[in-house]
This record gives C-alpha cells, sequence and structure tokens, in this order.
C-alpha cells in the first residue's frame, strides 16, 4: 500500500504538506467506496435472505426487530467499522477522524440498544399481564439513562478525558439535573407507586373529573398517562397527578362484568294508604305477587289474632300501597333475566323528603357495555313508572304550568 502511494506521489510530483493532504484524500476515497459496496452487500443480504427468513418464521419476536429497525441500526455499524479500520492507516488527521467515527459507532450502538428495549417492550406486550403491569415507564428511564451515558461518552471522546470524570462533574449540577428532569423524575416513581399498588393498568376506565378525564387508558408511560375518554378525545394526565388526588377506576365493575343500577322514584306522600281486602284479592291475581300476599296473609293474621283490633286499622297490622309496590320491584327483580343475582338487590325506602318518598333501587346490570346497560336501565324504568299507577299511588311532579292552568279552572 505504501509502495502504491509512493508511486503515485511521484508520478505527481506531490512533497511536503500536500503529499499527507493527498494520502489522506485517497485513503478517505477508497474507504468510502469500500464502505458503501459493504453496506450494500449487508444490506442486500438482510432484506433479500434475513427479512424473508424471519416472515416465514412463526415466532413473532424477530418480527419486531423488522418493526423498530434493529436490523437497519446494525447495517449502520458497517461502514462505520470499514472507516474505523481504514482511519487507522492515517498519519494525518488520523486523531479528528476516529473521533467522528467513534462517536457514530456511540450513536448507532445507542440506537440499536433502544431498538432491543422497543422489542423488549412489544414482546411483553403480547402478555395479557402488560395490561395490569405496563412496563413502559422502565424501559424509557432505561432510555433516558442510556442516552445520557452515550452523550457522556461523546463529550469524553472529544475532550479526551475519561467518561468517569466527566460523570464526577455532573455530580456538582445535581440540581440543575433534577430541575430539568423533574417531570421524569416524579413520573418515574410515581409510575413504580401506580404499578405496586395495582392502581390503575391499560384498559382500565378511569374518571377523573379536574383533569377532564373519562375513558380508558391507553398508555402508560415515563411522564404521564393517555386516556382515551368516550367522545374519543384524549386526555394526557401526568403520573404524579394519580398519586397525589384521588380518581375513580372502575376495573371491579369490570371484573364482576355488571355495572350498578341506582335509582330512586319519588312516591308522593299523599297517596300512600292502606290497602282494602277487595284490593288485596285484586293484587293476588299478579303472579309475581301471589305467593307472597298468601305468606304474609297468615303472618298478619297470625299477629292480628289475639288483639282487639276493633274498627281502628291502627290497632293491628294491614297492608299498604307502597309496601305492596315494593315487594313487586323486588319480586320482578329478582326475576328478570337482565340482573345479576349474585350481587347486592335493594329495594328500599330513604328518609322522605319535599319531593316525596324515595324508593330506591340498587342492583346490578349483567353487562358492562354502556349501550346495553342503559337499556337495561331504561326497559326497568319504563316498566314501573307506568305500573306504579296500578298500586293506587302517584309520582311525585313539581307542579307545571299545565297544573296551575287547571287550578285557575
Amino acid at each position: 500500500m505504501n509502495e502504491f502511494y509512493s508511486t503515485i506521489i511521484e508520478y505527481l510530483n506531490i512533497s511536503g504538506y500536500y503529499q499527507r493532504i493527498f494520502v489522506v484524500g485517497i485513503i478517505m476515497v477508497l474507504t468510502l467506496i469500500i464502505a458503501v459496496i459493504m453496506h450494500a452487500i449487508t444490506n442486500y443480504i438482510i432484506k433479500n435472505y434475513l427479512i424473508k427468513l424471519i416472515e416465514k418464521s412463526e415466532t413473532k419476536w424477530d418480527d419486531f426487530l423488522i418493526e423498530n429497525n434493529v436490523l437497519k441500526y446494525l447495517n449502520a455499524l458497517v461502514p462505520l467499522i470499514v472507516f474505523h479500520m481504514m482511519i487507522s492507516k492515517l498519519d494525518f488527521f488520523k486523531s479528528f477522524f476516529e473521533k467522528i467515527i467513534d462517536i457514530g459507532i456511540v450513536i448507532v450502538f445507542t440506537l440499536i440498544v433502544n431498538g432491543i428495549l422497543s422489542v423488549f417492550s412489544d414482546i411483553y406486550n403480547t402478555y395479557s399481564i402488560s395490561k395490569r403491569r405496563p412496563i413502559k415507564s422502565y424501559l424509557q428511564v432505561m432510555s433516558l439513562f442510556l442516552m445520557i451515558i452515550a452523550a457522556t461518552i461523546s463529550v469524553g471522546i472529544v475532550m479526551d478525558k475519561s467518561p468517569l470524570k466527566i460523570l464526577s462533574g455532573i455530580g456538582a449540577m445535581t440540581a440543575v439535573i433534577m430541575l430539568i428532569f423533574k417531570d421524569a423524575i416524579l413520573g418515574f416513581v410515581a409510575s413504580i407507586q401506580l404499578a405496586a399498588n395495582n392502581m390503575v393498568g391499560i384498559g382500565d376506565w378511569i374518571e377523573m373529573p379536574n383533569q377532564l378525564a373519562d375513558g380508558d387508558v391507553v398508555e402508560i408511560n415515563l411522564t404521564n398517562v393517555k386516556v382515551q375518554n368516550f367522545d374519543k378525545t384524549i386526555t394526557t394526565i401526568p403520573s404524579y397527578a394519580l398519586v397525589s388526588n384521588s380518581f375513580r377506576n372502575w376495573k371491579g365493575m369490570q371484573s364482576t362484568g355488571s355495572r350498578r343500577i341506582k335509582r330512586s322514584i319519588f312516591l308522593d306522600s299523599n297517596s300512600v294508604k292502606f290497602l282494602s281486602l277487595e284490593e288485596i284479592k285484586e293484587y293476588k291475581k299478579i303472579y309475581l305477587l301471589r305467593d307472597y300476599i298468601e305468606k304474609k296473609e297468615k303472618e298478619v293474621e297470625k299477629s292480628n289474632r289475639d288483639k282487639d283490633l276493633g274498627s281502628t286499622p291502627i290497632n293491628g297490622r294491614r297492608f299498604t300501597k307502597i309496601g305492596m309496590f315494593r315487594v313487586y320491584v323486588e319480586l320482578y327483580l329478582r326475576n328478570s333475566s337482565h340482573i345479576n343475582q349474585d350481587l347486592t338487590l335493594l329495594v328500599r325506602q330513604q328518609e322522605p323528603t319535599f319531593q316525596g318518598i324515595p324508593l330506591e333501587i340498587y342492583c346490578f346490570a349483567k353487562t358492562i357495555v354502556w349501550q346495553e346497560y342503559e337499556g337495561i336501565q331504561s326497559d326497568l324504568f319504563e316498566h314501573l313508572i307506568p305500573i306504579i299507577h296500578e298500586f293506587d299511588l302517584a309520582v311525585f311532579q313539581n307542579p307545571t304550568g299545565n297544573d296551575l292552568r287547571m287550578l285557575r279552572k
């Protein structure tokens, strides 16, 4: 090689400083040609053999290598290695070119490791545990530290200093670093707490009004949690906000496969009265109430047997309209195929208010699909509200304009 350079230099009559420039130029041109050829060869092998082999493979992890460009980054190392080998033959500008090539190798190596971390993340996300224990934030922290190390090594190459000495100098700037990476540090600590306490996971329905969030968690990363609201908008919540503030997680409902129905019907207290014997006979025609009334009649008769009732109903036990309606509602729910019978089912009277007597219905629909749930709830009350009049009860309603016109007449 040296004889080849000497022959060219003698032929062109080049000497001194320009001789060195010429040698450097020749080496760089040859290096560039070799690097391009090697890159083309490896690229051809990767595209025509390796990628096709991966596509035929049944495993998925190798597909993620392609998706995250790991093979492309590996191919980018080939020309850098060629340059590094050829630069060692230089006597002039050797240090300058070596620094550039070394920094390039550090950058490409960092991209390769980041790509491998992304591959690991994609593989982990194929398992169901990833929804409950997301690791994206941890991988982002590793990626951040990797970039800091790469930057430190690059600075050390440029300054001809050990990276450890540079890191020791950075220690004096800890306060500045903490200020710059404040959100990342808070987010990392918060993500550990969220994962350790199983507070939120991918796919959970969370509700956080102060952050305008009401929807499904679609991503948990180092600094924030992304929620897709039901109107298809995206709300980004800082991770530490989920730890420092309260929020509602509906995953308990999702795991049971049932959604709660909790609604009250306000009955006019003026319509609440005792039932006569004729009315009780009529209610026996309702198949849901027949067995209850027969059993309750025996209980009432036994209770009143030794009492001097006279003509005053207060002296004994009697059936009431509101009680009969309450029992009907409960039996109707007990016999509904749309209501989960394994969870709490209550029909209860609450404290009377200026709006009447609240009769609260508390049960769980056998679905968590919003549209189906609303349909079940609507069907329930569309049946019960008209039935109220069959029990000679009235729903409380504030006076309307039509009511006031009727009073004037």
